[in-house]
């Protein structure tokens, strides 16, 4: 099994999910035969948000392609961000990258399709629907993407952060997300909710709303172990 490199700290929360989700899948997997090996590099996700927030893709670019260096450096086979957000910048250092890296978008969008969904509600963070990250990926496999409205992106950015990135669920914040969604799930009669943030999980499960949840961190995880089994 291949030794696996998490670029993680964005946030810590979900980097503690990917962590036990990996080791899990793997005992699953292989009849408590293995625990992966895993390093991970988690980062300073100030600074992360501070280029996010003034739109630096560049430098945001360069502090993710130091952290999967860093990966490689101690070991890493491949490797994943654990983070949607990050992926914005995917295009711009995809060719740059000293590893291989296994890419939550490019998963989950395999994951819709696997299980035949036509029309999407996106959740995420206020950078990541607004970049249109999930919207053209959708798009471009001939699925129909369904985002909230800018002054809900708004709010659901405040919902995420910063208490849910750093895994403390408030439960009136948990209800106002459920509210949104199940609005326009009954609006826009999707066949799917994305949690396409990974923090979202944290508080939004799939008894909450009454169409399939598609979590991306799990997605992610599961891929993450497939190519580290390959």
């Amino acid at each position: 099994m291949k030794k696996i490199g998490l670029v993680g700290g964005i946030g810590p929360a979900s980097t503690v999910e990917y962590y036990l989700g990996l080791i899990q899948k793997s005992l699953n997997e292989q009849n408590n035969s293995i625990y992966p090996e895993i390093v991970i590099d988690s980062v300073n996700m100030l600074k992360h948000d501070v280029a996010l927030e003034n739109s630096d893709y560049s430098v945001l670019g360069e502090y993710l392609l130091s952290s999967l260096s860093n990966l490689k450096a101690a070991g890493a086979e491949i490797a994943a961000i654990t983070a949607n957000t990050e992926h914005i910048v995917w295009d711009r250092i995809c060719n740059n990258f000293p590893l291989p890296v296994i890419s939550i978008v490019e998963e989950t969008i395999k994951e819709l399709k696997r299980l035949r969904f036509k029309k999407a509600l996106i959740f995420g963070t206020e950078s990541t629907l607004r970049s249109g990250l999930y919207e053209k990926a959708l798009t471009a496999n001939g699925i129909k993407a369904v985002i909230p409205s800018n002054a809900e992106i708004s709010l659901l950015g405040k919902l995420i952060y910063p208490n849910l990135e750093n895994g403390i669920v408030i439960p009136s914040d948990k209800e106002k997300m459920i509210a949104l969604a199940n609005k326009y799930i009954a609006k826009e009669n999707v066949d799917a909710l994305i949690l396409g943030c990974t923090e979202l999980p944290l508080a939004i499960k799939s008894e909450d709303v009454n169409v399939p949840i598609v979590n991306t961190t799990q997605v992610h995880i599961n891929a993450i172990y497939q190519y580290a089994i390959q």
